[in-house]
């Protein structure tokens, strides 16, 4: 049996669209520059009403200290 294992970034960066009622994620994104950039293309193309803007913020996916091994699993049965 073969397994493929993927490591799970502990930390994602999250692209957040804010308006003054409520925040809605857009992406998570493990890395930095990717989430700039989407967040520089959604704020030049997405048609930003008055009081929306977009932010990039890092987020924990998944604590450092947990017991998994922090692994995926795929495997080819």
């Amino acid at each position: 049996m073969h397994r493929t294992y993927i490591r799970i970034p502990a930390h994602f960066y999250r692209v957040t669209l804010h308006n003054p009622t409520d925040s809605v994620t857009m992406a998570l994104v493990p890395d930095e520059n990717n989430a700039t950039l989407i967040a520089h293309l959604l704020t030049e193309h997405y048609g930003l009403r008055k009081g929306e803007h977009i932010t990039v913020t890092t987020t924990v996916i998944r604590h450092e200290d947990e017991r998994s091994t922090g692994h995926v699993v795929y495997s080819d049965n």
